[in-house]
């Protein structure tokens, strides 16, 4: 057989060469008018054909299929149908099975020959019943007539798709000879797949096909005339109703069809994922998007919703996109103006750039359509599908990063919404991952490194590391944190229902599989399959790669020495995914000789010249040695670390050397040295390479000093070199860290193993140098103007001046803490006057009293950080400030601490004449002599974090960090969440707000009851709600700051002078607040700060096979010991999201009180009577914010915290027992706390009318009735009628409180028999109003009324007055006697003969009907008599129109007027 599509067979007759003549167009070339809008793509020549994957097809027809050729065919026809087989491959594809990873042992392989998988990859399921392959006869393109070589080539493909996807049942009653070819019109209704002309639409299942098939070729034998007849009959033998119905159905499924997204048409089926034999199956795309923005639905106004977000995805499914990244505009002719079909996966293939006219890409492509191209057969088509991926995923990533923090999209928006293109593409619907790890096979190098350039968009390898290298450069943490996407736990009854539960990895750690053959070394089967795969890539894209063994994919590439561009980004993959969790850099460290294969790839290149990957590879193997220390010591022991650090030790004479090098190798040597002294800074703190500080110092002394920058200048290299001296100053700082004590015997260095004081001096003379030339550099007088280029990385170098500087005055320290200093080292005084001299600090009134009011000219350097923090539009500028900022102030604290130190050794003071200004101020203290200025810092930071908390707690939407399953930045939250650099900022600000606190402790005893003091107590609640992963420390100072025992007295004092004049006792003693200060100490740190333990699972334990251990959900859940926590988080410089609760939730003090009744922890259920302190404490605490959180003048956090939860916080203090409130101090302010709440309820009341203010099940949890249950069980058991108690349990029963939680909280009460004990109206929280209106219109909460009624569990609450039974009459009145509506009169009457059926059979609640006859809101008994009687009577007739006409209860209501009437008299 001849094996050439459209080639000539030069012994065909000539009548069939002229036709080919004029079929042939030459593309580009036209003579007519372009059109105003580019045309959709015209195909001049079949297209190639495109598979789901290569291994599809196309394929010759097997031997022996049922689809053979007759044998009475002659020679010539066996020859001209073996060539239309060929032309015609796609059609027996579908008998050709795609490749399995592994048969199952259990497979049924009875029923093979109901598996055949159709070849259209839009179909949903395969048809369980055998089909048979009915074969249409159409002529090739190249033997058609002069006539047919002018048809048109959409009615060719039209033709041509229908010839591929007829299939038909076995049961059809026309098909009688299946041997036999069937001659069947280009027209004709395809039996089982209905065409459209934009796609096909397959039936849901095997059944309906089957009926869908008979149906049709029932249809397509009868006559129009036997057609109509069976519709009459049908018709006439119909219920007219019913046919009503089934008409309005068929037409709403219809509209459905075709609006059920705007602009967009999808079918139901098409929209759902579905796969064949691990395989995924693309839908359909029906038609092409009108319009290019993703619509949303209203209703977002608060909080998350997440039905709408799931209606944006949706929308994001058939947006179009060009090459470049965007969305396709409106200007491309429609599939409707042109009659052609340009939409779907098969179309996408058709759209050939080599051989179709016009512009092929004109329509753009979805992101499916992109991700089927890419499995085309064609490599041009491949790589076109990948370069469309990374543009996408590039241009969504940027415009996510562009966009601000916390943005709630409005529904009048139209512009691209790139936050749901982004989920989207990252979801599992498109399986995006699965189609990258196979096209990562591939045999053709550009597709394989458009793969990866894929990757590393979806990964956001190139964002991610700018995060990382400013958090490089920040410090003082010194730890990065793990990328990989995380989720809150669901909040728990025992812990209160709080929010900020431990964050979840979305992808468990234990489905990480990296090297399935580790765990089949039993010969068990694997039973991983590839939809495991897509399910572990749909909830985090990383662990599904690294699940793919896209890792043993990377080391067969570096073993076969790619071009320096794909060694390049597969490294950059490699480290993305080392980032991502301790199990994947587990992965990668037991993966045999992938490290060793790094290191020989770094050393082929012998030359000077520095390649791109030699960074990455540094910057990997920096990231894996932070995983742990063991790793660390192992690449120092083992020669890594040599290998790839050399080049530090090649520029040790002059700068001219390096400067020769020109711009773009300096650039890139100035980089890789900055990666290995960050490999440096790691390998010391793991304690490795102290010794060899003498062999490293004489190599960083060139980056250390001033240089000569005319020559940089001159060359642009400022930024380049700074970057380097600032990473030098930090090497450094890391190894002031391990100085030994000064002032402890001198032991010889050879003998001790680490470095000593003998090489401080010069490098503190290095660094001063710095100092010395900073006006110069930065010229700050000039205000903002100054800014310039390389500003940032010299902001950052003196940032790192100043951190290293001060971790060497904080490591002069004596033997004793409280011993002074036995003396000074003099370079201590020279850091000082150098700063003094320098203008760092602003020392004159008059230049404090203009701080931050002149931008274009600046007193100091600390004036003009504080200026570019403020007003710098550049996040890593503002950084860099801040952290300049907080260097300087740790310096001149320590300068200060230091001399005062060493002055108190002394037992007379010297007198000695000072002769400058300079020694003066440093005499005096330089921390006192620039205070002013400290204090102006200070209060602009706490300014500004007051107002940046609420940004960082709006990013966290649905529990979750982000919404899309990605790495890093690639969470998917706008403004890039939790790691955007806006977020890093507020963070800064608040660590350097604590160093200011602390500073201010000194002076914390004159401020009692001022508003600074109350400033500072409320900036450090918002300190706790802006804090990360990586900051422990900052919280546990705030703690230690708002909790200390002067703060605890200075709330007692607010709680006394409250301004809401409700009546309050307190007495307390010192040594109570000491009591309180250490139990709230103690709980908040157990609550939050504790870290949890990690699963088994999770730690990576080699050789445990899936399935082998039971309940491996316990494991993932199970709590470890806290040694072993420890452990682990000291071992490792890499801190995870999960495991832990920060950022903290903004009700996070509410936890001493709202977590107490059951004592869930890690370590085990605390004591009762410890319990019972906490719980104590708790409440004054709270009360003391409630009272203060008005003294200042910041907004404070405490008031953001919505009302349900504090009323929600007071109900779960009293399942402690009722020793919570027989404590006469916590009685008096739990009563205390109630009357505000009730203050506060009423206020919001009357501004929101008509609105659910306490929404328990909506806001709380939605099994509040499960609480509500506790709480009355307890207060039935222990209350006895106690009134406190029962204030609380009945503000379920007001009006604010959503109906479905006024209906649990009044039949819990009711079945326990306990609304008598509740208190009376007027003894209740807020006032009555709020109970009694609006009148009570649920029916539901109506009828349980009713039922108490009649039961008799309102019998003795009406003796008692309680206000259960003043509510029920209230609204039983309002709605008989005072509501006209018609809507209400079923439900009125129903009342009216229940209640006086009940009074007929049990007499004593007569006096309860006289009650519900004479209420009257208010004051009734100032009413006349004769205006009563007239009531009365009128209120008479509307129970007798109630009874409607029952004889027997009229006769009732005659004698309870008769008892009316006596009662008055």
């Amino acid at each position: 057989m001849e094996q050439s599509s459209g080639r000539v067979n030069p012994e065909q007759p000539n009548n069939v060469l002229a036709s080919l003549v004029g079929s042939i167009v030459e593309k580009g070339i036209s003579e007519n008018k372009p059109p105003s809008k580019p045309l959709p793509p015209r195909p001049s020549l079949l297209s190639f054909p495109v598979a789901r994957h290569r291994s599809h097809g196309p394929h010759l027809a097997p031997v022996g299929s049922s689809i053979a050729q007759p044998k009475d065919y002659n020679d010539d026809q066996e020859e001209e149908e073996a060539e239309e087989r060929f032309m015609n491959a796609d059609s027996i594809a579908a008998f050709a099975k795609p490749l399995q990873r592994k048969e199952k042992k259990d497979m049924d392989l009875g029923r093979w020959k109901d598996m055949v998988s159709g070849d259209d990859p839009a179909s949903t399921h395969v048809p369980q019943q055998s089909r048979k392959l009915k074969i249409i006869e159409t002529r090739p393109p190249y033997v058609a007539s002069a006539d047919a070589a002018t048809t048109s080539s959409n009615t060719l493909l039209a033709a041509r798709a229908s010839d591929q996807r007829e299939f038909v049942s076995d049961k059809a009653p026309f098909i009688k000879n299946l041997g036999t070819k069937e001659r069947v019109p280009l027209n004709a209704s395809p039996p089982l797949a209905v065409s459209n002309g934009l796609g096909t639409r397959h039936a849901s299942s095997s059944l309906e096909s089957d009926i869908d098939v008979e149906n049709h070729a029932k249809l397509q034998t009868m006559s129009p005339d036997e057609i109509a007849e069976a519709q009459a009959e049908l018709l006439d033998k119909m219920d007219p109703a019913l046919l009503s119905i089934l008409k309005k159905r068929g037409e709403a499924k219809l509209k459905k069809r075709k609006h059920s997204v705007q602009g967009v048409s999808i079918t139901d089926e098409t929209a759902k994922n579905s796969r064949t034999e691990g395989h995924f199956v693309t839908p359909k795309v029906m038609a092409i998007p009108k319009e290019k923005s993703v619509v949303q639905k209203p209703g977002i106004a608060q909080g998350f919703v997440w039905d709408a977000w799931t209606e944006r995805v949706e929308a994001a499914r058939d947006l179009r996109f060009s090459f470049d990244g965007n969305v396709v505009e409106e200007d491309v002719v429609s599939p409707a103006e042109t009659g052609g079909k340009w939409s779907g996966v098969e179309s996408a293939a058709e759209r050939d750039f080599l051989r179709t006219e016009g512009d092929p890409g004109a329509a753009g492509y979805t992101i499916k359509e992109a991700i089927a191209l890419a499995r085309s057969v064609i490599p041009g088509q491949r790589c076109l599908a990948l370069h469309l991926l990374a543009s996408v995923l590039d241009k969504a990533l940027n415009k996510l990063c562009q966009s601000r923090i916390g943005y709630a999209r409005e529904e009048k928006d139209k512009s691209t919404d790139w936050e749901a293109i982004w989920a989207y593409a990252l979801g599992p619907e498109p399986e995006l991952v699965l189609a990258l790890r196979m096209a990562l096979d591939d045999n053709h190098a550009s597709v394989v490194i458009a793969c990866v350039k894929v990757i590393q968009c979806l990964l956001s390898c190139s964002l991610n590391e700018n995060f990382f290298n400013i958090l490089e450069n920040m410090g003082p943490h010194g730890k990065d944190i793990f990328t990989a996407s995380v989720f809150r736990s669901k909040p728990e009854i025992d812990l209160g229902f709080l929010r900020g539960c431990y964050w979840k990895y979305s992808a468990k750690p234990s489905n990480i599989v990296a090297f399935r053959e580790e765990i089949l070394d039993d010969g068990t089967e694997d039973t991983d399959t590839i939809q495991k795969d897509v399910f572990v890539a749909g909830q985090d894209v990383a662990a599904g790669l690294v699940r793919m063994d896209i890792l043993p994919r990377i080391y067969h590439l570096l073993e076969t020495e790619p071009t320096a561009a794909l060694e390049d980004s597969i490294i950059s993959v490699t480290i993305a995914i080392a980032r991502h969790s301790p199990k994947c850099t587990t992965a990668i460290l037991k993966y045999p000789k992938f490290v060793q294969t790094i290191v020989k790839r770094f050393q082929l290149n012998k030359r000077m010249d520095v390649l791109s990957s030699q960074i990455n590879s540094v910057r990997l193997l920096k990231v894996l040695a932070r995983y742990d220390q063991s790793t660390c010591m192992e690449f120092v022991k083992n020669g890594t670390f040599n290998a790839v650090t050399w080049h530090l030790f090649q520029f040790t004479s002059s700068l001219d050397s390096w400067v020769k090098l020109g711009k773009q190798n300096c650039k890139l040597s100035s980089t890789l040295m900055v990666e290995q002294l960050r490999f440096w800074k790691v390998c010391i703190h793991s304690g490795c390479c102290v010794s060899r500080f003498p062999e490293l110092f004489p190599a960083l002394c060139l980056w250390l000093s001033c240089p000569s920058f005319e020559k940089l200048r001159e060359k642009n290299l400022i930024s380049e070199f700074t970057s380097v001296s600032n990473e030098a100053y930090l090497v450094l700082e890391a190894f002031a860290e391990t100085l030994p004590n000064m002032y402890s015997q001198n032991i010889p260095r050879n003998e001790s193993g680490t470095w000593d004081w003998s090489y401080v001096s010069p490098m503190i003379d290095s660094a001063l140098s710095w100092i010395t030339l900073a006006p110069q550099l930065l010229k700050w007088e000039k205000g903002i103007e100054s800014v310039s280029v390389s500003t940032t990385t010299l902001l950052w170098l003196y940032s790192g001046v100043m951190r290293t500087i001060s971790k060497v005055l904080e490591k002069i320290s004596a033997e004793g803490e409280e011993e002074p200093l036995p003396w000074l080292p003099e370079f201590v005084p020279k850091i000082g006057l150098a700063i003094i001299k320098h203008k760092l600090l602003s020392f004159s009134v008059a230049d404090v009293s203009r701080f931050g009011k002149d931008s274009s000219r600046c007193s100091s350097f600390m004036e003009y950080l504080c200026f570019l923090r403020e007003r710098s539009q550049d996040d890593e500028l503002a950084l860099a400030s801040v952290n300049c900022l907080h260097g300087l102030t740790r310096t001149i604290v320590s300068i200060q601490n230091l001399i005062e130190s060493a002055r108190s050794k002394m037992k007379a003071p010297h007198q000695v004449s000072i002769s400058t200004g300079d020694e003066s101020v440093l005499a005096n203290g330089i921390l006192a002599e620039s205070l002013a200025e400290l204090t102006s810092v200070s209060c602009s930071f706490r300014d500004s974090v007051s107002s940046e908390w609420p940004i960082v707690q709006s990013i966290e939407l649905h529990k979750r960090g982000g919404l899309a399953p990605g790495v890093g930045l690639g969470w998917g939250a706008s403004g890039g969440g939790f790691w955007s650099t806006r977020v890093l900022l507020a963070q800064a600000g608040a660590g350097l707000l604590s160093l200011f606190l602390n500073i201010s402790l000194s002076d914390s005893q004159n401020d009692q009851g001022s508003v600074g003091f109350m400033d500072k107590v409320n900036s450090a609640l918002a300190m706790c709600l802006i804090a990360g992963p990586r900051d422990y420390l900052l919280v546990e100072r705030a703690f230690e700051y708002v909790l200390r025992p002067h703060a605890l007295e200075h709330l007692a004092c607010c709680i006394k002078s409250n301004k809401k004049n409700i009546s309050f006792e307190w007495e307390c003693s010192e040594g109570d607040y000491h009591r309180m200060s250490s139990m709230l100490a103690s709980h908040f740190r157990h609550r939050w700060l504790q870290q949890k333990g990690r699963s088994i699972a999770e730690e990576g334990v080699s050789g445990v096979r899936k399935g082998t251990v039971g309940l491996e959900t316990i494991h993932e859940d199970g709590e470890m010991s806290n040694s072993s926590t420890q452990d682990k988080k000291s071992d490792s410089s890499t801190i995870e999201w999960a495991h832990q609760r920060m950022p903290l939730p903004p009700h996070w003090f509410l936890s001493a009180i709202s977590a107490v009744h059951s004592g869930k922890t890690s370590t085990g259920p605390p004591e009762s009577t410890e319990l019972l302190e906490v719980a104590k404490a708790g409440v004054f605490f709270l009360a003391g914010l409630e009272s203060s959180s008005g003294f200042g003048s910041l907004p404070s956090p405490v008031v953001s915290v919505p009302l349900v939860w504090k009323f929600h916080a007071l109900s779960t203090v009293l399942l402690v027992g009722m020793d919570i409130i027989e404590d006469k101090n916590t009685r008096n302010l739990y009563n205390y706390l109630q009357e505000l709440y009730g203050q506060f309820l009423d206020e919001a009341r009357l501004n929101h009318r008509d609105t659910e203010l306490l929404r328990f099940k909506s806001d709380i949890h939605e099994n509040y009735s499960t609480f509500l249950e506790m709480v009355v069980e307890q207060y039935a058991a222990v209350s006895y009628g106690d009134v406190v108690y029962g204030r609380q349990v009945s503000v379920y029963l007001h009006q604010c409180v959503e109906h479905s939680v006024r209906l649990s909280a009044w039949t819990v009460l009711s079945n326990a028999r306990v609304l008598e004990l509740l208190p009376s109206l007027d003894k209740c929280l807020g006032e009555a109003d709020g109970y009694l209106e609006p009148v009570e219109e649920n029916e539901a909460v109506l009828e349980a009324y009713l039922k108490s009624w009649t039961c008799g569990a309102l019998d003795r609450a009406a003796t008692r007055g309680s206000v259960a039974y003043t509510l029920v009459v209230h609204h039983f009145s309002s709605l008989v006697f005072c509501n006209q509506a018609k809507d209400k009169v079923s439900l009125r009457n129903k009342i009216v003969k229940t209640l006086v059926r009940d009074l007929s059979r049990k007499r004593h609640r007569e006096g309860m009907m006289l009650d519900l006859l004479r209420y009257k809101k208010g004051s009734a008994n100032a009413m006349e008599e004769e205006v009563i009687a007239a009531e009365t009577e009128k209120r008479m007739e509307v129970l007798k129109e109630g009874c409607e006409g029952n004889s027997t209860l009229l006769l009732e209501l005659e004698k309870l007027k008769s008892a009316a009437l006596c009662g008055r008299r």
